[in-house]
């Protein structure tokens, strides 16, 4: 799935290109009204028995020929963003599958030293897994409050299922796949350490910064999508924020990634 941020470079393509066909309207405009006018100027002189003024004739020509020399400059300009567009999408499609594989052959890797813990007799007792599952919960909950946005969220949901499917097989008598699975969850909160697990960026187009967790809180600001601000206390469905202007308040959680 792509992200926002992952967009920036596709929407930037696509601005570029808005602009640049614009310009063209606007250039052909222009061409069809000087060819109107060089017709006019013929048309009337064909009328009237008389030439049309010369240096007119040759400032017109040259307007239209440098138009046409910026059109053709334009239109390549075009291609060459068209290409590199597609060229870009194409490979984010791929860099996705390889992710999306990547991702599936990590998680089957997982059930697969599960299965064979489940087979291996006194690797871990119950009692042992129990304990790492009290120690891994602490780290989880560490975890689920210091993650705000970005790749913190990435990691304490891969967490929470590690913690779950450890749960569930410990609770079916496998202490062993438990203990493996508990395991995971110290090396993922090293992981999320790594990262600015506090930032957060705005996913909407139009989020609002009110003065307390609540919708019907005074509204302190409007933040456009991809604004940039750091996490600072989360309460249910909402999470305080400061932005880079200095500006604190609260945002919903679904506003923000």
């Amino acid at each position: 799935m792509r992200k926002a941020g992952d967009l920036i470079v596709i929407f930037r393509c696509r601005r570029q290109l808005l602009r640049l066909f614009l310009v063209l309207a606007v250039l052909s405009s222009f061409l069809a009204a000087g060819c109107a006018t060089m017709g006019g100027v013929s048309g009337g002189a064909g009328m009237n028995g008389a030439e049309g003024t010369p240096d007119t004739e040759l400032k017109q020509a040259r307007e239209i020929a440098r138009l046409q020399s910026r059109e053709k400059e334009l239109e390549q300009q075009v291609e060459s963003l068209n290409a590199k567009l597609e060229a870009e999408m194409t490979m984010r499609e791929y860099l996705g599958r390889r992710l999306a594989s990547a991702q599936e052959a990590r998680e089957e890797a997982i059930r697969e030293v599960v299965r064979i813990r489940d087979r291996i007799q006194g690797m871990a007792s119950n009692a042992e897994a129990a304990a790492m599952f009290a120690e891994a919960r602490v780290i989880f909950d560490r975890m689920e409050a210091e993650a705000f946005g970005g790749e913190a969220l990435e990691q304490l949901e891969l967490a929470r299922s590690y913690m779950e499917r450890g749960k569930e097989a410990l609770d079916a008598g496998s202490p062993g796949g438990a203990a493996y699975l508990f395991d995971l969850i110290p090396g993922l909160y090293e992981g999320m350490k790594k990262t600015d697990p506090r930032a957060v960026r705005v996913n909407v187009k139009i989020a609002v910064l009110r003065e307390s967790p609540s919708p019907a809180s005074s509204r302190i600001a409007n933040l456009a999508e991809g604004t940039s601000a750091t996490g600072l206390e989360k309460n249910n469905d909402w999470i305080k924020v400061k932005t880079a202007s200095g500006q604190t308040g609260w945002l919903m959680k679904r506003q923000v990634r």
